[in-house]
Order: C-alpha cells, then sequence, then structure tokens
C-alpha cells in the first residue's frame, strides 16, 4: 500500500520482504513496526507522487550510506542493515 502512494511503478518489478523494523527510541517508532520490501526495477522508471520526492532519484548504496545522516531514521537502519559492511 504505502508504495503506491509513494510512487507508480512504470517498469516491471520483483519484491521481497526483507526484514521488520522494531524502532522504540523514537515515539512514532514506539507504536509501528516497519515492514521492508526490497524493490527491484527493470529499469529506472518511476514517478512521484509526493510533492517532497519531486526531485528523487537513484543512487548507489554507497552514496547513500555517505550522506545517511540526511534521511529518516528507518531509512538509515534500513541502508545500514541491506549495505553497510
Amino acid at each position: 500500500r504505502e508504495i503506491e502512494e509513494e510512487v507508480d511503478l512504470q517498469a516491471t518489478w520483483t519484491e521481497r520482504c526483507v526484514g521488520l523494523i522494531n524502532d522504540d527510541e523514537s515515539p512514532v517508532g514506539q507504536v509501528h513496526l516497519g515492514i521492508v520490501h526490497l524493490f527491484e526495477l527493470s529499469s529506472p522508471q518511476l514517478t512521484p507522487r509526493e510533492k517532497s520526492m519531486i526531485q528523487a532519484g537513484f543512487n548507489s548504496p554507497e552514496l547513500l550510506l555517505d550522506q545517511l545522516d540526511q534521511f529518516e531514521t528507518w531509512s538509515q537502519i534500513c541502508l545500514k542493515a541491506l549495505f553497510a559492511d
């Protein structure tokens, strides 16, 4: 549901559930459980639906990890778990 609210995926894709986030260190995290899905797209064809994502794009995991402090907590947790050494 969440992915459909955020972006319009125009490429073919596959997805798999890769984990859960239980973050009791923030008020939001204390009352929510995150379900993490990994999407693989056949090409980088998507249109953001949210105004805050208009300048969204694709970057390498290394670049994202270098800019980790610019992401929300759950995004930081995902990036570290999936791509950090």
